[in-house]
Order: C-alpha cells, then structure tokens, then sequence
C-alpha cells in the first residue's frame, strides 16, 4: 500500500502521477503494485541518504522512473487531446 503526507497525494494525482490497478489498489502510472511499493520505498529511502547504490537497486530505479515518466507522459497526453476535442 502507498502512503503519502499530506497533500502530497492531491499533487500527485494533479501532476497524473497516480492511477488505480484493476484490483483497486493506488499505483504510480504504468506501475504495478509491487513495483511502486518498491519504487515509494527506494524514493524514501534515497531522500534519507538510506539508499543502497551498491546492488542492482538505482538501475531499477531507472528503469521503473523511465516506465513510470512514459506512461504519465501519455496520461497528460490523453488528457490534453481529449480537452482539445
């Protein structure tokens, strides 16, 4: 489960950060569950100088901010396209 602060949800859901999986549960766009539980943890834990850079956790990073950025990128676009309509 993803936790936030507060007000940090009601950005998220602004800047189309966040989304619902088809079983209900709040993800990170184009994430599943797992991975954005572990992508919220890795994110903490980089922001309290906790993370671990030594195994294979920042190129997962990476690749899980690269998916996610690609797939709210396509959110905004959808959105704006369909405002535009």
């Amino acid at each position: 489960m993803l936790e936030f602060q507060p007000g940090a949800r009601a950005y998220l859901l602004d800047i189309h950060a966040l989304s619902t999986d088809g079983d209900g549960n709040e993800v990170f766009v184009g994430m599943t569950l797992k991975e954005s539980v572990w992508y919220q943890q890795y994110l903490e834990d980089s922001f309290s100088g906790n993370a671990d850079r030594t195994d294979d956790s920042q190129e997962r990073y990476l690749a899980l901010h690269d998916k996610h950025e690609g797939a709210r990128q396509t959110v905004i676009a959808n959105v704006h396209k369909s405002i535009i309509q």
